[in-house]
């Protein structure tokens, strides 16, 4: 489906109008690759690709609106099948009166933390998936009361899919407000409702479904209560999601498989706190079949057929060899917790010295669910790690970061026993030589005797203020493989133009991006990125 011929118009009329003001932004973005064969990964699997970005908005008043056009001649290797040709992937008017706020187009909706819903772009994962359709969201005066009716088709690839639809209501109550209660404290009560409705089914499942004596309803309801608490350095949120049921494929013991109607739901518990010098996290998360997609398919299912946000729960790695097998959300059933404890030591203590130091302590615990472990009658860890960060500036000019990550991961979701344990040590050194010129090394290191074994990396980066910065890095694999994955890169910046190029040899493996992962295959090449914001 492409979108509404009338919105199409307004937004022709209105945009060269409007362009001569100052109220027009816009931005542009070219990612381009080309690749070579490589005696060590083995012969290219495209010789190129290219995804390509135009985003214009424009505001006057209460009065917005904007477009997105996506162009991908080949698609960059790993990015989705479904990014092909060139496509208008948002067209929108949004106009506010008052305590009235209507949007006529494309949006991005996230209801509470994203287990029930959540439509977003991250272009690192080439995932846009923003519905096309509308909402309408009505509040009081001082916020006490807001609520949001939403409808539209989500966008799968270039265009809406025409398969499935979704209507959906959020309703948010500021309880202490409501009631006129001037406090420190903060009470939230929220409410959602989804309908996700199927208008193309998918043939194979319904012919799997009328094999094992049912059909594949039409509509899949979903429905989120959450709560939040604050007071000053304070917090606590919870949250429950339910999902009706629906299709539902599971691993017999034996290898096989059956097909049934199955509901999901999830439950989620943070809390935060924040005294001195001292502040920390937890949370706590369940899952049960919650993997939400735009339209039902038994292949394996892409990034792009994501309807709801299920981050891994742990810590998102930065450094190379942390980040080398991440662990990805185990949505058919899995629960773990994750803390995280600072201590920011002050200059002129004893531990913080003339400078001050940080400290970061975290750590998470992941089992699998029974009921998503064909071979286990109980829940079985799917991953931990223990996370260790030390900030030591030692000058006005010289500043160090000591890093370790002792992770362990099983490669069947905690199905079976056996798993793969490695350990990593980084160490981070950050040092101004002028106001101009900075330098920054990493040497890091992995000791496992699983999977490749063990890994070595270095990375060099010099940084000239204000326009340019120069990276050299290598990964090697000396446990196993004996393979180099080396690069170098550049870039330069001025104002709000920006121009990189990465080349080298990249590792197969998990591209991650706020916790959510996609494949990336080895690739040996370059890499030019350009991005130009107005």
């Amino acid at each position: 489906m492409r979108p509404a011929p009338l919105l199409t118009l307004l937004i022709a009329v209105l945009l060269p109008q409007l362009a001569a003001g100052q109220s027009l932004r816009g931005a542009v973005e070219s990612n381009s690759a080309l690749y070579f064969d490589d005696p060590a990964l083995g012969p290219a699997i495209n010789k190129w690709g290219s995804n390509n970005y135009l985003k214009l908005d424009w505001q006057r008043d209460s009065l917005s609106a904007g477009l997105q056009a996506e162009w991908y001649p080949q698609a960059l290797a790993g990015y989705p099948s479904e990014l092909k040709g060139a496509g208008l992937t948002g067209l929108y008017i949004d106009w506010t009166h008052g305590l009235l706020h209507l949007h006529a187009g494309s949006f991005y909706e996230q209801l509470g933390s994203g287990l029930l819903l959540r439509s977003w772009e991250d272009r690192d994962l080439g995932l846009n998936n923003c519905i096309d359709g509308g909402w309408a969201s009505v509040r009081t005066g001082g916020r006490e009361l807001e609520f949001k009716l939403l409808g539209g088709f989500p966008k799968y690839g270039l265009w809406p899919t025409g398969a499935s639809a979704l209507a959906g209501a959020d309703l948010s109550l500021d309880v202490l407000r409501a009631l006129g209660v001037q406090s420190l404290h903060s009470f939230k009560l929220e409410g959602s409702f989804t309908d996700r409705m199927t208008l193309q089914g998918d043939s194979d499942i319904d012919f799997l479904a009328g094999s094992a004596g049912f059909s594949v309803p039409g509509h899949l309801m979903g429905w989120s209560a959450r709560a939040q608490y604050a007071r000053e350095g304070f917090s606590l949120k919870a949250e429950y999601v339910g999902k009706g049921a629906d299709f539902y494929a599971e691993q017999l013991p034996g290898a096989k498989e059956s097909y049934r109607l199955k509901g999901g739901n999830a439950q989620l518990i943070e809390a935060s706190a924040a005294v001195g010098p001292f502040s920390g996290t937890v949370t706590f998360r369940r899952l049960e079949n919650m993997a939400e997609q735009i339209f039902l398919t038994i292949s394996s299912p892409s990034i792009a057929n994501t309807l709801n946000y299920l981050p891994s729960l742990c810590m998102q790695q930065t450094y190379l060899l942390a980040g080398l097998n991440p662990y990805v959300t185990y949505a058919d059933g899995e629960a773990g917790v994750q803390g995280d404890l600072f201590w920011n030591f002050r200059r002129g203590t004893a531990l913080g010295g003339r400078y001050g130091m940080k400290l970061h302590v975290g750590g998470s615990w992941i089992e699998a669910l029974p009921c998503a472990l064909p071979d286990r009658s109980e829940s079985h860890l799917a991953y931990r790690d223990i996370n260790i960060d030390l900030e030591k500036r030692w000058s006005r000019s010289f500043k160090t970061i000591a890093f370790v990550s002792i992770q362990e991961n099983s490669p069947t979701h905690g199905n079976r026993k056996a798993t793969n344990a490695q350990n990593v040590f980084v160490l981070d050194g950050q040092y101004r030589i002028s106001s101009e010129l900075a330098a920054r090394l990493e040497l890091q290191y992995l000791y496992s005797q699983e999977l490749s074994r063990d890994w070595m990396a270095a990375l060099v980066e010099f940084t000239f203020s204000p326009h340019w910065s120069f990276t050299l890095s290598d990964m090697y694999n000396h446990g196993s493989t004996g393979v180099h994955y080396y690069n170098v890169g550049a870039s330069y910046t001025l104002d709000a133009f920006s121009v990189s190029l990465l080349a080298g040899r990249n590792r197969e493996g998990m591209i991650c991006s706020g916790g959510v992962c996609r494949w990336q295959p080895a690739f040996t090449g370059g890499v030019l990125r350009i991005q130009w914001s107005f």
